[in-house]
């Protein structure tokens, strides 16, 4: 059954989400508050851009492919993200935080998309975003 828009608002404009997002990112030791904001509010642009995306679409099986399009994206950005934090751990043992903070963020927003995507279209994007670009393309 294709998934309506109703489904989609509801879940990625759910005000918890800011909360915990907020939450997740105070939990840092000394976590600047102006970088809070400024990743809370990068995370819901995002958020924003896709349910403004899937507004826009009147087929319910048209927004099941926008959605994983889009989890496509934010995934791929997510693994950036991580690649540059955990090689500046590893070579200075420190991260640019606000890099961490906006993979925190992303991250988050994956699981919230998840939750609107069929387990097996995770697992193939999953599979095909860990495959060495030569073999997936």
């Amino acid at each position: 059954m294709a998934i309506e828009i109703q489904a989609v608002e509801k879940q990625l404009n759910n005000p918890a989400f800011e909360v915990q997002l907020r939450e997740a990112l105070a939990a840092w030791e000394n976590a600047p508050q102006d970088l809070i904001d400024k990743t809370v509010a990068f995370v819901l642009h995002l958020r924003d851009e896709l349910v403004s995306l899937c507004r826009e679409i009147d087929d319910g099986e048209q927004i099941e492919q926008t959605l994983a399009i889009n989890y496509i994206e934010l995934k791929s950005r997510w693994i950036a993200i991580n690649t540059r934090v955990n090689y500046q751990t590893f070579r200075t043992g420190k991260c640019d935080v606000e890099s961490a903070f906006r993979g925190t963020g992303v991250s988050m927003f994956l699981a919230e998309v998840e939750t609107l995507i069929s387990q097996d279209d995770i697992s193939k994007i999953t599979d095909f975003l860990a495959q060495p670009i030569r073999r997936a393309a």
